[in-house]
């Protein structure tokens, strides 16, 4: 029987979402309570830091009887979710005997059936430093920069002047470089805020693997500091949110 069952309108968002975890994350547990559905995981190396929440409200059938946590590979979840077509509805149903069914629901319904894996949740501790720019940019440019960048070094900076509307973002080798400028002014960075300068190095590899989420999202929130974190924030549909911490380098 099932005991438990989650609606969602849009299958595509979960399926970049997912597909960008999964390049992070190897296995991690949702926890379903009645606030909704939510991942957090670390990373093996402890370089980068997962949050994915879908509030209650944003799913049209949202059936949960008592607080679940799941374990999941998320390799097996991408694997099923790429399947997933524009217009599809998403169906999660949490099943007896440690089976986890994923509907594929638009034209036909496509069903496939997952094993659950033995998990506890990550309690992560909260993640805090000075924030001192800020911005919003289109997803689809920000993965359009990580890949420009990406060919030319294994690391990119971002800086920011203090004060300024505008964010540099570089990369450089022994034997090329390349710097990409987004401001205000130019209409590349839709909002932004700058309290101080703020200048971090970070593993390209990290980033490229989050880009993938770009489809998820219609807005990316950026933030960052002088050697500090980097925060990427998407904001997804009904109030759910995909949020990315990656440590800086320090090379």
């Amino acid at each position: 029987m099932n005991y438990l069952r989650l609606k969602f309108r849009e299958a595509s968002v979960w399926k970049y979402s997912i597909v960008a975890i999964s390049k992070i994350i190897e296995e991690a547990s949702f926890k379903i309570n009645e606030e909704g559905l939510r991942l957090k995981a670390m990373d093996p190396s402890g370089v980068a830091l997962v949050d994915f929440f879908i509030p209650a409200s944003a799913f049209y059938e949202f059936e949960v009887p008592r607080e679940v946590t799941l374990g999941v590979n998320m390799e097996d979840l991408a694997k099923v979710l790429r399947r997933a077509k524009k217009g599809d509805e998403l169906v999660l149903e949490f099943q007896q005997a440690g089976r986890i069914g994923v509907y594929l629901e638009g034209k036909g319904s496509r069903r496939f059936i997952l094993p659950s894996i033995e998990l506890p949740y990550q309690e992560l501790p909260e993640i805090s430093f000075e924030e001192t720019f800020k911005c919003k940019i289109l997803p689809k440019l920000f993965k359009d920069v990580i890949k420009e960048l990406e060919a030319i070094s294994d690391a990119v900076e971002f800086y920011a002047p203090e004060n300024s509307d505008t964010l540099y973002v570089k990369a450089e080798s022994e034997i090329a470089e390349a710097e990409i400028v987004l401001s205000g002014s130019s209409g590349a960075l839709i909002e932004y805020e700058s309290t101080g300068e703020a200048r971090s190095k970070y593993t390209i590899e990290y980033l490229s693997d989050i880009a993938a989420a770009s489809q998820a999202s219609e807005t990316l929130s950026l933030s960052l500091g002088v050697e500090t974190p980097l925060k990427l924030v998407f904001d997804l549909p009904g109030g759910g949110l995909l949020l990315f911490y990656v440590a800086p380098r320090t090379d």
